[in-house]
């Protein structure tokens, strides 16, 4: 069902800082509307009338944080100006390895929680398949129209390949558990995207 009501922007506002900052802050993925509702001071009509199920509400919450991120608007500037070569897939990783940080709270619980909530699943696949992979995809098939990228490579497999590299639980399990140093992954994910974009297979 699609929203019924249009809210205010400071209300609008109020209700997604509140979402984030519960999962954020708390480390939850079971927030309900209600719960963000009364942090945010409204009622739970007001964010079913808004964002109309909990998915909704999850995707709405994500982008709200992505609009106010300068790392993510760098991210953008990069996917949309960078060339389609080695340098430009470079900075184009640079940039979602430094953002990949910030957006690792939330992106991990919702990726934890994806297997068995829906509404989970939909907001991560938004954020991680819906404009990261796509992005990786689009770039990757740019470069190999202009010769950029290695021969014989198939640019759907390679932007795949690559996507995993920097994936949500590839930072949690090298990062988190392992100790990697921020430092090290990068470096290890850019060799890595490297060797499979100017290497043959």
């Amino acid at each position: 069902m699609s929203a019924a009501k249009t809210i205010s922007p400071e209300t609008r506002d109020a209700i997604l800082t509140a979402a984030w900052q519960l999962i954020a802050a708390q480390g939850r993925t079971d927030v309900s509307q209600s719960d963000v509702a009364k942090s945010a001071g409204v009622s739970r009509q007001t964010v079913f009338y808004a964002f109309g199920n909990r998915a909704g509400l999850l995707t709405a919450m994500a982008a709200h944080h992505d609009d106010h991120s300068p790392l993510l608007a760098r991210l953008n500037d990069i996917s949309r100006n960078a060339p389609p070569t080695t340098d430009g897939l470079t900075d184009f990783l640079s940039a979602w390895l430094d953002y990949l940080p910030e957006v690792f709270p939330v992106a991990s619980l919702l990726d934890a929680a994806a297997p068995t909530d829906p509404d989970a699943k939909a907001a991560i696949e938004n954020r991680m398949v819906g404009r990261l992979l796509a992005g990786l995809t689009a770039r990757i098939s740019a470069m190999a129209k202009t010769g950029t990228l290695a021969k014989g490579r198939d640019p759907l497999r390679t932007a795949e390949a690559i996507w995993e590299l920097i994936h949500v639980p590839a930072w949690r399990l090298l990062v988190l558990d392992r100790g990697w140093t921020a430092e090290e992954f990068r470096q290890s994910r850019l060799a890595l995207a490297m060797h499979l974009v100017t290497t043959a297979p």
